[in-house]
């Protein structure tokens, strides 16, 4: 088994397994990776069964005399393939690997089972699992629980795959629609008033540029991404030109379009354009 941990700068722990398929060369590698595992022995098993679903694609390849590669057949083949049609090379990057990751914290039992054969109960008994210890400590390693957010969030990925599985023709229903994922809490959103908004200003530390940053993001609404891409040259006759995102990855930080893909101009007030030319000509 190829089990390897992962350390990131957070302190951050994970496991991760590697293995090649068969046919592989020097100049064209094909390589199976999954990550996010607590310990090298969830790893090594999650890695087990995707050996063993590698095997029958190939097997069922090779019977289909001309097809290219069997159906899925497991919720594990299923979500494989719904990463690969739907959300590999066509979301966000930051999207993408966030549903990796949280697709990975399906037990890999429920992710052997026949998607015919898995039943709301199946799903109830994990969103449960989950709640109650389906993440881990840091530092520790002990089982924590999820939440109810994140547990959702999961739920949402296999919905998803789900329907995509109906629309293929795999199976005639959707199991999560009638299973019972966690309710979440619902929380006011709350604005701040002139007063409070003055008070965040004078009471900003840390890097010089930060009240700036501040005031600027006051003056614009924009999304934290937004506005960390913003250029100079966005700014143009008192306003300014949303048009971009910045996103962070393991692989670094990387530009993107934003949430709805149209640009939008917002007038910026005087005080956002003083900070701004403070900011750009240099801090008192």
């Amino acid at each position: 088994m190829s089990a390897y941990k992962r350390s990131y700068r957070s302190g951050q722990v994970v496991w991760h397994y590697v293995f090649a398929l068969s046919g592989s060369t020097r100049d064209q590698r094909l390589r199976i990776t999954g990550s996010g595992f607590a310990t090298k022995g969830a790893a090594q098993e999650a890695e087990a069964i995707r050996r063993i679903e590698e095997l029958q694609k190939r097997e069922m390849a090779k019977a289909g005399a001309g097809v290219v590669a069997q159906a899925p057949r497991t919720l594990g083949m299923l979500l494989e393939e719904f990463f690969a049609q739907h959300v590999d090379g066509k979301l966000a990057p930051k999207t993408i690997e966030r549903y990796h990751d949280q697709a990975a914290y399906l037990d890999p039992e429920l992710r052997a089972i026949p998607i015919a054969e898995i039943t709301p109960l199946h799903l109830n008994r994990e969103w449960n699992r989950l709640l109650n210890r389906g993440g881990h400590h840091r530092n520790t390693k002990q089982a924590r629980p999820l939440s109810a957010k994140t547990v959702r969030n999961v739920a949402g990925i296999v919905s998803s795959a789900f329907t995509r599985a109906i629309r293929w023709g795999l199976v005639s229903v959707n199991p999560v629609t009638n299973s019972e994922p966690p309710r979440m809490k619902r929380h006011l959103a709350i604005a701040l008033t002139p007063a409070q908004q003055a008070m965040v200003l004078e009471s900003a530390s840390g890097p010089w540029c930060m009240r700036t940053y501040l005031e600027v993001d006051a003056a614009t609404g924009c999304r934290r991404g937004e506005l960390l891409a913003l250029r100079w040259s966005d700014i143009v006759a008192g306003c300014a030109t949303i048009a971009r995102s910045l996103t962070q990855t393991r692989d670094g930080l990387d530009f993107k379009g934003t949430k709805t893909e149209k640009p939008r101009l917002v007038v910026l007030p005087a005080s956002a354009i003083t900070a701004r030319a403070a900011c750009r000509f240099g801090h008192p």
